[in-house]
Formats: structure tokens, sequence, C-alpha cells
């Protein structure tokens, strides 16, 4: 892969990189999930309790907002529209929600990693994850959010 600049990385790295890292990310993130639909008013929140695991169902194009370069690390702003299911382990709860994740990532700039030799339309997801140890994520908020009770 031809990459020679920062912009050039951020063009591809979203919808090739990121977007697989912040999902994965979005599954281990229930407390925070879980704290969102507490503030929903119309959910019960004995059933947000019961909540132990999430996945990103579906997801809408992967928006790079903005982002920085400084000391080998660049600062990545995202947005990423959603529906995440979230329910109990025994099954008895399952929320359908609609939310816009935004936040911050860090990864390794175009000097400080050899991009280059990532071939991202060549991978499946699992040889994606297995870089997730570039990107340090630095916060996912949900915005936006609204949920459906499936076992209501």
């Amino acid at each position: 892969m031809e990459i020679n600049h920062n912009e050039e990385l951020i063009e591809i790295i979203g919808e090739a990189f990121l977007w697989d890292i912040i999902g994965e990310y979005i599954s281990t993130d229930v407390k925070n999930i879980k704290e969102e639909l507490s503030r929903i008013g119309y959910i019960e929140l004995d059933d947000v309790e019961k909540i132990t695991s999430a996945e990103v169902h579906e997801s809408d194009e992967f928006v790079i907002t903005k982002f920085s370069a400084k000391g080998g690390v660049l600062t990545v702003g995202f947005e990423m529209p959603a529906i995440i299911i979230a329910e109990s382990d025994n099954g008895d709860v399952c929320f359908r929600i609609t939310t816009t994740c935004t936040g911050t990532v860090e990864i390794p700039d175009i000097d400080s990693y050899d991009w280059r030799s990532m071939e991202f339309q060549n991978m499946n997801r699992l040889d994606i994850l297995s870089y997730s140890d570039l990107a340090k994520i630095i916060a996912v908020f949900y915005e936006d959010t609204e949920a459906d009770n499936l076992t209501a």
C-alpha cells in the first residue's frame, strides 16, 4: 500500500482499520453503554442493570472528524452511527440501541509505524483486530441514543 503522508493514512485508516477496532472496543464497553441507557427515561433501570454484553450489529460509515500529529502520534477524532445489541447472559433482557459513537483514538503516525506494509484490502476482521494494540482508545461517547427493549 502506497502511503506517504499522514493525510493519506487518515483517508485509509478509518474504514480499513479503526472501524473494526472501535467496533470491538464497543463490545467491551458495557459499563458505559449501561450508563448511557440509564439516562433514557422510558427504560427500566432494573433491565439495564441485567446487561452483560454488547455487540455492534450494524454501523454506517466511519467518519474521521479531525486529526492532529504530534510526537509520532496521530490523535484521531471519529464519528460512527451504529446499532448496538445489548443483552443479558440468559437472554431475559435485550436492547436494540441506535446511537452515534464519537470519540478519540491515538495511533502511530506514518513515520512511527510501517503502515505501508499492511494490506488492508486483503485482511479480514480478525487479521485487523490482531493489530489492535496499535490503537489507544482515549474515549468513546454515545450520543443521540435511543433504545428499544426487544424483550418487553
